[in-house]
């Protein structure tokens, strides 16, 4: 079973996911925990494009995305599912649904490319205004290319879109950490029913 979470950088779903990891393994399943984007070769350089040490337009960040996600979903991502476990995702395809789409690129071009990628059984976006997210972030690290305030409200309009797709479930990320880790909980046992 493959779960993604999902949000803007500073809504708490990195915290989250280690929660809901605990909580799986506490209960018997083996997890795995990813993140995208990747430490791999295609990962590398969006991530150099996401600090401003490179410039690329939308179109070669959609496709380093996609094989960036190709390489995880054949080295990572489905050898652990073929095994059994539970995949906890820290973004997937679906962020490139909220990032980009932001960006002007179509979600129907976007979830072509990605199409290779297995389904989630459930994704979990974990909502919070763009100013809250900022202090966030802006608290413990540098903003990156993707983390400036307008550029955000297109994201979170976004993922806020996504709400009418069956799999995606909509957590408020104000709330005490606690409180959204019960919530995820049981959207997440839900999904395994």
């Amino acid at each position: 079973m493959l779960i993604d979470l999902e949000g803007i950088d500073g809504c708490g779903k990195s915290t989250q996911a280690q929660l809901l990891a605990q909580r799986l393994r506490a209960a018997g399943h083996a997890v795995v925990v990813l993140k995208e984007p990747t430490d791999g070769p295609h990962g590398s350089r969006l991530k150099e494009v996401l600090r401003g040490e490179r410039v690329a337009d939308t179109e070669e960040i959609l496709a380093l995305f996609a094989a960036d996600r190709r390489e995880h979903v054949a080295d990572r991502i489905a050898p652990a599912l073929e095994r059994g476990e539970i995949v906890l995702m820290d973004r997937y395809y679906y962020s490139a649904l909220a990032y980009q789409c932001a960006a002007g690129i179509p979600a129907e071009r976007i979830r072509a490319v990605n199409a290779f990628a297995p389904a989630p059984a459930v994704v979990l976006v974990f909502d919070l205004p763009v100013e809250l997210a900022l202090e966030r972030v802006n608290s413990h690290s540098v903003a990156d290319a993707f983390e400036r305030a307008p550029h955000l409200k297109r994201v979170r309009a976004a993922y806020l879109a996504l709400r009418d797709d069956p799999l995606v479930r909509i957590l408020d990320a104000t709330r005490p950490s606690e409180v959204i880790a019960e919530q995820a909980w049981t959207l997440v046992s839900e999904a395994m029913t």
